[in-house]
């Protein structure tokens, strides 16, 4: 699991390639999307996320369920696909702001990636999966 609080953290995902460029592509643009919403009072370099509103990577050997599996707080699941690559992303609600997961499809056990498509089909009923 890797957890985004700032622009270097984006950098080091970037560095280390520890995920698809689409997907880092996503957790930047969101980050930024945040930046913009705080209202700017810190250059973007300085800007820092509080823990419970960092963007959250997880990777294969996490536990997925253990993060996002909650009712009263889990708010949607997407699945973005880009080329031959996808990715869930996965918003949960912290009182009145969100945390956001991302993971890439197909990297957990069959029963978690079969919650996750689920939950994504389940979102594409309400108009919230977007492709």
């Amino acid at each position: 699991m890797k957890v985004i609080q700032c622009v270097n953290d984006i950098e080091a995902l970037k560095a280390y390639r520890r995920a698809p460029q689409p997907l880092i592509q996503a957790i930047e643009q969101d980050f930024i999307d945040l930046y913009e919403a705080s209202g700017k009072e810190t250059s973007l370099l300085a800007f820092f996320l509080p823990y419970d509103q960092a963007l959250i990577l997880l990777e294969k050997e996490d536990d997925v369920m253990a993060q996002v599996d909650d009712p009263f707080t889990l708010e949607y699941v997407e699945r973005h696909h880009h080329g031959d690559m996808a990715f869930y992303r996965i918003a949960k609600r912290w009182g009145h702001e969100f945390q956001l997961f991302y993971t890439l499809v197909g990297i957990h056990d069959e029963s978690t990636e079969q919650w996750l498509l689920e939950q994504a089909d389940w979102n594409e009923g309400r108009g919230d999966f977007y492709v």
